[in-house]
Parts: C-alpha cells; structure tokens; sequence
C-alpha cells in the first residue's frame, strides 16, 4: 500500500469513527468470581459491544488460560442501533476444582466489519464446596452401573468410589441401603464382591452409598452392580479394575494399557466413550486421542474408564472392568517471574535487611505449586545480598567508597536463581543490578605533619609546608583547605586544594618566632548531589616556626669612644670596652683592629682594648702620643655578613717615674661626634674596555695624521719649503747663478729643450717643466716668480 493510499484509508476510518465512534466494550476488562459448585448453563458475565458498524459483529472467545472449554461462546442480543449485549455461562463439560485451577483468563474478541477489538475477562473459581465431592456420575440420581460376572471371585473389588479433592480427611464410607447386603465397601472406597460368591444367575443390586469427612460433610451416590450369568464362552477380567499411570505430552496414539481376557473371539469397547481415549476392539489396547497436557485440559489428571469385553458371537456374553487413567504432568515450562530483570538505585546507606523487591512467579505446568529462591552472586557481591523466600533484601552493608566499585561504576550484580518442583527440575534466572549512590559518611582526617620552619628572609611565594588530609569517602581525599583567623594582615595562605601554605607577608624572628594556623579541612563532592550543608568538617593545628637569619648589623653605644692612659699602664689590663649589640639571636660579635694602631701598640680581647709596651726614646722607636683607632665589628663568619666600625682616641701620657700609672685623664674638652655619612659612586671598568678604548685611540690619532699630511702635500701654502728654494728663475728657462741656488736643492739645467706635457688645471700657474741633472726628478716652474713644484 502507497503513501497515498495509506492516507485515503486512515481518512475512511476517520470518518467512520466520526459516524460511529470507536467500537469498544462496557464493563470489560473486569474480574468476576464464579463458585466450583455451579450448575451447568450458569451465567458467568454479562457485558456488551457498543459503537459496532455491522448489524451482525462476531464475539467470540478467541483463548482461555490455562486451556478449558467450560465456557460457551458468548450469546449476543442486540438492544439498539448499534448495541449487541452478550453473556458468557458455563458449559456442560464444565467441572470446576478451585483446587486445580482458581483462575481462567478469556480472551473476548468482537469483530465489527471494519475492525476488531479484544479485551479480557477474569473469571476467579471460589471454593465453596465444604462437603466430600463425589463424581458426577455416581452422585447422580440414576447412578453409576458396573456389571460383573457371577464367577468373579469372592472379595474381590468390583468398584472404586472416587472423590474430587477430599479436604477433610479420613474419609469413611458406609452402605446405607439396603441395610442388609452381600457386598462389603472398604475404608478406601472399594466395593467388593459378596464373600460368598454369586450364583450363575443373572441378579441386579442396587447400593446406597454414604462418604462422609472428618467434620460430618456428607456426599450420597448409587452404585447398580448387575450379575451377568457365565456361559459356555467365559469372559471375564481377572481383576474388576485397573489402575494405569501415564505421563502428559506423550503425543497422540500413546499407549495407555492393554486389557484382556482368556476367552477367544472377544470384542471391546469404551462403555463411556472419551475424547481423548480410545481402545483398539480387537487387542484391548487403550491410547490416547491426542497429546495429552496437563495445562491445556486439567480435568484428564484423572479419568475413569469402563471398558466392557464381550463375544463377538453373542453380545450378552460379556464381562466389564474398570480403568482408571492417571495422567503425571510433566515438567515443561520453567517458572515465569515478574519482573524478568531487576535494576535498582539505592544509597550505600541503606540498613541490612532492606528489600528491594519480592519477585512474583508462577509455574505454568499443572502440579506444580513450590518454589524456591536462591541468589548466585558474582566475585564482587558476594554475601551482599540474601532471599527471604521470594523477596531479594540486603544482607551485608553496601559499599560505595572502593577503587573496585568505582572500576565497576558502583554496579552490584547478581543472579536470582528460581526453581520449580517438577522432574525434571526447571530453573529461571533473574539478572539483579543494584547501583549504589554515593553518601558522605566520613569526616576528613588531618595527618602528618603539622609543624614547619620558615627562614625569616624567605621570599613572597615561598612553600613553608604542605598539610594532609585524608578522607575516606570516593573519590578519596577530596578535600579543601582554609586558613581560619589569626592573621592580621595574613601573613600565610594555603592553596585551597593541594594544602601547600606558602608565606605572604615579611617574617622578622626577632618580632615573632611562631606561629600558629587554624586550618579547617572541608570534604567535597561526596553524595550524589553535592550539599553544602553535607559536608563534612574537620579542624586542625599547623605550627610554622621562624629560623633566624643574619639580617641586622651589629651596634655600639655610643660610636665613639675617647680614652686617656698613661703609657706605665699594665699591658694585661683592659682600659676600655666596646658596648656592641646585634639584634640576631645567633649573631656572634668579632672585633678587629683595622686602622691607626701605630705600632701595632694595641690589641683586643674581645670587646675589651688592651695596650702594648710604649717607646718615647728620643734616639729610638718614638711612638705617638695620639692615636685614632679604627675597630671592626662583625657579626658573622658566613654570608651575609655585617660590620660596623667604632672609633677609639686614646692619648698616652709618657710617664717616666716609677709612680704608678693611672688612666685618670686630663680632663679635655668634649668632643661633639658627628657622623657623616658620605656615598662615593664610581666606575670601574672592565679590562677589555681600556684594550678596545686604547687600540681607537691609536688608530683615531693615525687617521688624523695621514689626513693631515695629504692636505699639505695638496695644498701650496702647506707645501712651500724654504725661501730659497724659490727663487725666481731667468728668462726661457735660464738657470740662476750658481751662489742663488742652495745647495741642497739641484741646481735646474741652464736650457731645457723637452718638451712639456700639457699642463693639468693643477699646474697652470707654472709655465715650465724640467729635470734636475743631478737627481733626475722632474719640477715644474713659474719664470716670473721662480716658483717650482717637484713632480
């Protein structure tokens, strides 16, 4: 069918809707609940079909499960235009056993023309018969007949009562009519011949039956058992019933039994023919119709049969015996579980004990009716989960935080295992995935370690330390760390997710050696949706300690120091100490003479300044009476190291006498100190620097030389030589006399006949050219002025 005439089609039952509406049922789906106990023909549900096109819908029962045919096709009636009621009731096959089947569902189909609906009925089987059942057939007013041979042997069973599902038992069974009789009935329900036998006559005996429970319920039957006479062809079963076990699903023409007698030329039949048996008349063998099952027709578990022998010559001649056919089910189908697959979220906190479902399976097979639940788990939920009966709980805390449950993306898995009771037994598997959602369980832990030492010189930026923290919530140790108060201004700050606390501000050791941080450590991201108000938080103590540095100079107080002694003063004693200081902690003070100890006349122990033996010999060593020394104070012995320099005047007093000296001074006036503090910068270069700045010196003056000495071999007035090497020269190229030439130049020759060159723009103030004889060179001359220029 094409595009377009898919869209014609859709249009016509759009419009026929439009008409009609859409057809459909009243009162369906719908459950209704029908006694075991009702008659046949009773009415199980009334509904009907509205909004139908056609004038004559089709209703049917398309299916009924499990299979039955106790239902007749619906009957419909029609109440209105396009109205049909219809009625569902029982049929005459209908045995009804809450005890073999408590529910039937009908599938109910109406076809309408132009389209068909369907919709379901549930019929429920209410147990409502309290008393003993007995089989239809004997409880009947006519009752049931069974016909026997006069020579059957005495006591023998000649009919077995059965009863449909006893409750109550023990069972008893009486014959309450006549209240004389030949015959005995046993406690089991058997019937027995008269144990004095029967004559060879043919007798009828009717025999009211009584079975009544443990609680009194009652049932009455009728049993005729008619005598048939032996003739000269006796035919008769050696025993009056068989009992015959077969199992379901053994297809069609299955064998059941086989029934015989000794008598030759004999015939059998079915007394009571059946639907889904049949006896082959020659051999007695008993097979089924059709494949027996058990879900399909639930009422052939049991079936009682009379099977009648007899000369095929004379018909009269004939014995009967009775088969009872069992029919085991077979295990076919396995249990049907809902739901088939099990998939649930769940927090990692739920309680042991906790459900998460109870699984709802059935058996289709007929008998049966227990199941057992078990739980195969794999390596990873092992012990996790348990079955209490059919509900699957929690049987070990659930675990989120694990590197192997986040490898299995925090998937529990598992295998319910359902088993049927049948033979052989059938299982079904119900896969279990359980996802486990995250829950911050756990507060962070702080560890090691919580103490770290800074030098006070460290730069900004500076890593004092790292703290730790650990937390046992996935993903592990996801936490974040604060610096909470006692810094003003901050002077530390820690990176907030890997906890390294690097220095902010200046750190002075001699100000604060210690500090001491309140580091809160926070958990982050550890429930499925990540709360503030979840988190969890811990607190901890970080101690930084300050190491000292050399950064301060030493100081004395005051700078200057002025002292008088006289020069018999002893050498060993001390006439001045230096008052230095230095903020370091660690600083040690060292002090050196490093100016104006003439003489070398003084020494230091330690702070303390000492003097050696003076010399005031006039024809000797004569020391100075005055003396500046200059005193360096260091601090330290590695770097960095600071100095300060302290200045002490000292003035000797000679003392000649044998008096002691005294260091009492003359008093002088005071000296006012003043410091002044003077910076020098200068340059020192670098030696390449004065190579390269020498060798551009030379090679600049050279250029300046050369260049000068081209502008005065070019130019005349830097090119004259002396006076006398000019003169002037006689007529047509005459030479002067010989006293008006030095001799240091060569004399010109007295005519010149060569010729000149032509003279360039240079040379045209001159207006001959010649040769000195004695040293070849050529020159040219002016013959007015007695100029020559050499060429």
């Amino acid at each position: 069918m094409g595009p377009v005439a898919l869209v014609l089609h859709f249009a016509v039952l759009c419009f026929i809707h439009s008409v009609h509406g859409q057809a459909e049922f009243l009162t369906l789906p719908n459950t209704v609940s029908v006694p075991e106990s009702s008659s046949i023909g009773a009415s199980v549900f009334k509904f009907s079909v509205v909004n139908c096109s056609t004038s004559n819908p089709t209703i049917t029962i398309t299916n009924v499960s499990p299979s039955s045919n106790y239902f007749n096709i619906p009957t419909q009636t029609k109440t209105g235009t396009d109205e049909f009621a219809s009625e569902i009731t029982l049929s005459s096959s209908a045995i009804l056993n809450a005890n073999v089947v408590n529910e039937y569902v009908l599938e109910i189909t109406a076809d309408c023309g132009n389209e068909t609906i369907s919709n379901r009925l549930y019929v429920n089987i209410l147990d409502d018969i309290p008393e003993p059942q007995c089989e239809p057939q004997f409880s009947s007013q006519a009752g049931d007949t069974v016909q026997v041979y006069s020579n059957v042997p005495a006591s023998s069973t000649i009919y077995i009562i059965v009863l449909r599902n006893p409750k109550y038992t023990p069972v008893t069974y009486a014959i309450t009519k006549p209240s004389v009789t030949p015959f005995t009935i046993m406690q089991n329900g058997n019937v027995l011949a008269p144990a004095a036998g029967f004559s060879n006559t043919a007798a009828t005996y009717q025999l009211q039956i009584t079975v009544t429970d443990s609680l009194g319920n009652k049932c009455n039957g009728t049993l005729n058992v008619k005598v048939l006479p032996v003739y000269n062809n006796p035919i008769n079963f050696t025993s009056s019933s068989v009992s015959v076990t077969i199992t379901e699903n053994g297809g069609p023409n299955q064998l059941v039994t086989v029934v015989h007698t000794q008598a030759n030329n004999v015939l059998y039949e079915m007394i009571n023919p059946s639907t889904a048996f049949y006896i082959e008349s020659v051999t007695g063998t008993i097979r089924t119709t059709y494949n027996l099952n058990l879900e399909k027709f639930p009422s052939l578990v049991t079936t009682i049969h009379q099977v009648r022998a007899y000369d095929r010559f004379q018909r009269s001649n004939s014995a009967t015996v009775t088969v009872t056919i069992t029919v085991l089910d077979v295990n076919n189908f396995a249990p049907q579980c809902s739901p088939a697959i099990f998939v649930d979220v769940v927090p990692q906190t739920e309680p042991i004990g906790y459900q998460f479902t109870d699984f709802s399976c059935i058996d289709p097979d007929y008998n049966s009716t227990a199941l057992s639940y078990s739980i195969v788990p794999d390596a990873n939920s092992l012990y996790s989960f348990r079955m209490q009966g059919s509900a699957l709980q929690i049987n070990n805390t659930l675990n989120y935080d694990s590197y192997e449950m986040a490898s299995l993306n925090f998937q529990y898995s598992a295998t319910v295992v359902v088993t049927d009771n049948g033979t052989p037994q059938m299982t079904t598997n119900i896969p279990v995935f359980i996802t486990v959602t995250a829950v911050n369980n756990y507060a962070p832990v702080c560890v090691g370690p919580t103490a770290f030492t800074v030098n006070e010189n460290a730069q900004f930026g500076t890593v004092v330390g790292q703290i730790n923290a650990t937390d046992a919530d996935y993903p592990f140790n996801n936490v974040q760390f604060s610096i909470q108060g006692g810094q003003n201004p901050p002077v530390f700050y820690v990176v907030p997710r890997t906890g390294e606390i690097k220095l902010l501000g200046p750190l002075d050791y001699e100000t604060t050696r210690s500090y001491s941080l309140y580091m809160m450590v926070v958990d982050l991201n550890n429930d499925i949706k990540p709360d503030p108000v979840a988190q969890k938080t811990t607190f901890c103590t970080i101690t930084v300690s300050v190491s000292d540095a050399n950064d301060n100079p030493p100081v004395c107080t005051p700078p200057f120091y002025s002292s008088t002694i006289y020069s018999t003063l002893s050498t060993s004693t001390s006439f001045l100490t230096l008052t230095c200081s230095d903020l370091d902690a660690t600083a040690q003070l060292s002090y050196t003479i490093v100016g104006g100890n003439t003489n070398s006349r003084f020494s230091l122990n330690g702070p303390s300044v000492l003097h050696n033996a003076f010399s005031f010999n006039p024809d000797g060593v004569m020391d100075p009476v005055n003396y500046e020394l200059l005193i360096k104070v260091t601090d330290s012995s590695v770097t960095p190291v600071f100095t300060v320099t302290a200045t002490v005047f000292v003035t000797v007093i000679p003392w000649t006498t044998t008096q002691p000296t005294t260091t009492t001074t003359t008093p002088t006036p005071a000296k006012q100190t003043r410091i002044v503090t003077q910076t020098l910068e200068y340059w020192q270069p670098d030696i390449w620097f004065m190579v390269v700045l020498t060798i551009t010196g030379v090679l600049l003056l050279s250029a300046i030389a050369l260049l000068t000495w081209a502008l005065c071999t070019r130019y005349p007035l830097c090119a004259q030589g002396t006076k006398d090497l000019t003169q002037p020269l006689l007529p047509n190229s005459s030479l002067p006399n010989k006293e008006a030439v030095p001799e240091s130049q060569p004399p010109p020759p007295a005519k010149e006949k060569k010729d000149v060159a032509p003279l360039s723009p240079l040379s045209l103030q001159f207006d001959g050219r010649a040769q000195d004889p004695v040293s070849g060179r050529e020159y040219l001359f002016n013959s007015q002025t007695g100029e020559r220029r050499w060429l």
